[in-house]
This record gives structure tokens, sequence and C-alpha cells, in this order.
């Protein structure tokens, strides 16, 4: 299974587990991942990081998705803090949880249209 079918199952998956705070974050964040690793694919370009924002800049200005960096960096700072087990509880608002799905439908719709752009290309 591609990147690109993954990134679309995980996003399935954190729609249904959205209860569970910490897990419909680590979805989200591994569809994120998935979906930049297929673009970036598309682009010749090879990205292990495990890191949204990393993968976002590595990705070239001209063929970045529709979100900014700001966006990304509060995500994986927020990620963090909710995820980690060292910090404790953190409030995590519905419109944050919107707002991650929105953004990760965004990347996921980016590579998506990689995918189409490059193979049409060819």
């Amino acid at each position: 299974m591609g990147d690109l079918e993954v990134a679309k199952e995980l996003l399935e998956k954190a729609k249904k587990e959205r209860s569970e705070v910490k897990r419909y974050l680590t979805l989200i964040r591994e569809s994120m991942i998935h979906s930049f690793r297929a673009g970036l694919s598309k682009l010749g370009i090879e990205a292990d990081h495990e890191n949204v924002l990393r993968l976002y800049l590595t990705t070239p200005h001209a063929y970045r998705p529709s979100v900014g960096e700001p966006e990304l960096e509060e995500f994986e700072f927020r990620f963090g803090l909710i995820t980690s087990d060292k910090l404790g509880a953190m409030v995590v608002d519905d419109r944050f949880l919107d707002a991650t799905l929105d953004l990760a439908e965004r990347i996921y719709f980016w590579a998506e249209s990689m995918s189409k752009k490059m193979v049409g290309s060819v």
C-alpha cells in the first residue's frame, strides 16, 4: 500500500477515534507524514523525517501545499505537549481538533493532486 492510501486510511480512522484525543492526533500526524512523503516522492525527493514541519520545509516552495509554516509549527508544538506523558493533560478544544483535521485533509489533497499532476505530465 502506498503512502497516499495509508494517509487516507489514517484520516478515516482519526475521524472515528476523535474521542481519544492522543490517538486521534497521532493518526492525524501520521496521515500528514504519509501525505508529505507521497507528494515528495512524486517530486523525486526522499524524506524520512518524522516531523511534519520538516517535511513541509523539505518541499520546494513552488510545490508546497496550501498550508502555512506557522500552522504546522503550532501543530507540532501542541502535538508534543498533548501527547507527552511528562507534562500531563493539556486542555484540547474542538476548534483545535477541527483545525488539525482540516490541516491533514489539505495536505492529503495536495499529495493526491501531486500524484495526478505528475502522472499526467509523464
